[in-house]
């Protein structure tokens, strides 16, 4: 009977050590608010608008998070945008969820925003507002505010299109840039063409 409860209980420890291994797999480092916001390539405050896994977790999980950005603190971040993180917590992932307002400490990977547990995000009040000292409960610090500095509203469009022009790049043919240009042209010809046919016109009833 003895031997019995002893295997019952070696049985359990070896369960939980198992399950507490994973857990415990994500290790981050302890940043000030100034090391996070110099590592990060964006940093804005943000409201998720959809979470979506789009790595299956058995091939090591991936979730997207559309995001409707209000504040921007470092990096080009438009007022739509994408941020990737890990699908589970023991491999770093931040938990995102739908309607939640965040400030966020992003990487890029390559033209792709990434996030983690570890990147320093918060969950910060509703709404549009910069940032302001609310006590410990959001984890807003005088030296959060003072390494985010003062922030700026979004574009309401992508910082980058296909058809924006940036520094030294010149819009492409037939991009709104061309568009002016298109109907002025248009415009001389249609004043031409009802020019001639005045003229016209008026000879042959000069010559009657």
């Amino acid at each position: 009977m003895t031997s019995r409860v002893l295997l019952v209980l070696a049985l359990l420890a070896g369960t939980l050590v198992i399950t507490a291994g994973p857990a415990a797999a994500c290790s981050c480092a302890r940043l000030t608010p100034r090391q996070r916001v110099a590592e990060a390539a964006a940093v804005f405050t943000a409201t998720a608008t959809e979470v979506r896994l789009i790595e299956p977790v058995d091939h090591g999980g991936k979730v997207t998070a559309t995001l409707r950005a209000d504040q921007v603190y470092k990096g080009e971040v438009g007022r739509a945008a994408e941020v990737s993180t890990r699908a589970q917590g023991p491999a770093c992932g931040f938990p995102f969820r739908t309607g939640e307002r965040y400030l966020i400490f992003a990487g890029a990977d390559g033209d792709a925003l990434t996030t983690s547990s570890c990147s320093g995000n918060l969950t910060v009040p509703a709404g549009d507002r910069p940032l302001r000292l609310a006590g410990d409960a959001h984890g807003i610090t005088r030296g959060l505010l003072a390494a985010l500095g003062t922030p700026r509203l979004p574009p309401t469009h992508p910082p980058f299109t296909s058809w924006s022009a940036g520094p030294g790049r010149r819009p492409s043919a037939g991009g709104p840039a061309d568009g002016p240009l298109l109907l002025g042209l248009a415009a001389l010809a249609a004043a031409g063409l009802v020019a001639g046919l005045v003229s016209a016109r008026r000879r042959r009833s000069a010559g009657r």
